[in-house]
Parts: structure tokens; C-alpha cells; sequence
């Protein structure tokens, strides 16, 4: 069975509690701690901009990309059940289920592609790349994030009342499995920068900006073990690359 197959398949049978996950914890710390990043590139560019938003989920965070003012959003997801979610919650938006390597769109149909910690779902980011950067207009933007490839390899060990982070080999494309909910895990797989730069860089691309999202300023208050993982230690990678 392929990823992809195993990555629907999961999303399918959980997508009512995935989605209510991510209601619930609207907000939370580590929802704020990739938004508010993400959210700023997109500020400074969505304006009259038609928007994909590749690997959409329920249509949570498209929504929200309503805020921004673009022209036109359009979401797209792998996983059929998410689609029906969130079709039936924002009728206002166009929402497509397919393949992110296999979209359908136009040519240069958009100028902007935003991806919410989706890439690390694919071995070989290239097919990926090639995809987008065909439905992308030149000096179009493609902004996504995905776990930091520090954060793949890094293994926490519980050494008394501390928590010990470990560097494991890191030069590899190797799976891991992890678990988003009860009774649903996903594969993902490692990648170094530079695959990430060479993949982006084959398919026409050049990183304009990459954000390395550090702790967070909130009136709110978070866990401590969560602030401090998340001002010593990497746990996302946000990155704008522009189409040449």
C-alpha cells in the first residue's frame, strides 16, 4: 500500500475528530506557533491574489485566508470526508478532493500555493515541486511549512526530571511513523535542507524567505515544558520560495 493510499485511508476514517481537534485547539500554543509566522507571509502578498490552498483539510485555515483579502481561494485535499467537512461548513469556498502531485488545475492558474504541514508526507519531493510550480504563475509563491528536518531526527529521553534531546543520524529519506490521534498514525519522511533546496531549485524555484518559528508572545498561558522545547528546539519549518 502506497503513502498516499495510508495517508487518506487515516485522514478518512478520522476526519470528524480530526476536525474537531482542530476547532478544540484553535488558538492553542502550537497552533499560534505556526500561524502567526505563516500568517505574516501571507499578509504581505495574498491582496487580490487567487490562493490554492494545497492540502486543505477541513478548510479550517482557508478560511481564514479570507482575512487577507486575496481575490479568489481555492482548497484542494487528499482525503474525500475532509472535503464533504468542509464544504458543508464554508460553502463560500471552491473545495476540491485530489492528489497534490496530480491536481488538475490550469497552467499558471495561481499566484500564490500555501501548504500547511503537508510536504513531509512525500519520499520524493520533486513530483510535489513539479506540480506546483506548473499551476503557479512565474513570480508566483509557494509558502508552506513541514517538520523541521532537526525535529525528525531529534529522540527525547526522560533522564530523571529532565528531558534529554538526541541527535539521530541525519542524513538519510527515511520514514518515521507518528501519531496525530488515537488509533491514527502517519508516515512521514526525513529531509535534509538540502534536498529541500535542490528540489525546490530543480523545479524553479528560489527560497525568498525561511522562518525557523521560535517560542511565541501570548497573553495566554502554555505548558513550560512547551515554551522552553519550543525556544531551544526546532520543531517547524516555514518556508516563502518564489517562482522564476
Amino acid at each position: 500500500m502506497t503513502n498516499t493510499k495510508i495517508t487518506k485511508e487515516a485522514y478518512d476514517k478520522k476526519s470528524e475528530e480530526y476536525h474537531k481537534k482542530l476547532i478544540s485547539s484553535d488558538g492553542s500554543f502550537w497552533n499560534n506557533f505556526l500561524e502567526i509566522p505563516m500568517r505574516k507571509i501571507l499578509k504581505e502578498i495574498s491582496k487580490n491574489k487567487k490562493i490554492l490552498d494545497l492540502g486543505c483539510g477541513s478548510g479550517i485555515r482557508t478560511k481564514k485566508l479570507f482575512s487577507l483579502n486575496p481575490r479568489k481561494i481555492v482548497g484542494l485535499d487528499l482525503s474525500p470526508e475532509l472535503i464533504k467537512i468542509a464544504k458543508n461548513n464554508f460553502s463560500e469556498i471552491e473545495f476540491h478532493s485530489g492528489d497534490a502531485k496530480k491536481t488538475g488545475f490550469k497552467n499558471s492558474e495561481f499566484d500564490i500555493i500555501n501548504s500547511d504541514l503537508m510536504v513531509h508526507y512525500f519520499k520524493s519531493l520533486n513530483p510535489l515541486f513539479k506540480e506546483v510550480g506548473r499551476i503557479l504563475k512565474p513570480k508566483g509563491y509557494f509558502v508552506f511549512s513541514m517538520h523541521h528536518p532537526i525535529y525528525e531526527v531529534t529522540k527525547r529521553e526522560k533522564e530523571k526530571n529532565k528531558t534529554k534531546y538526541l541527535l539521530e543520524p541525519y542524513f538519510h529519506n527515511e520514514l518515521y511513523k507518528w501519531k496525530m490521534l488515537e488509533g491514527m498514525e502517519l508516515i512521514s519522511y526525513h529531509h535534509t535542507f538540502e534536498d529541500i533546496f535542490s528540489s525546490l531549485k530543480q523545479n524553479g524555484f528560489v527560497i525568498d524567505e525561511l522562518i525557523e518559528p521560535h517560542a511565541i508572545n501570548s497573553k495566554k498561558k502554555f505548558d513550560k515544558k512547551h515554551i522552553e522545547r519550543a525556544t531551544k528546539y526546532p520543531s517547524f519549518l516555514i518556508i516563502k520560495a518564489k517562482k522564476l
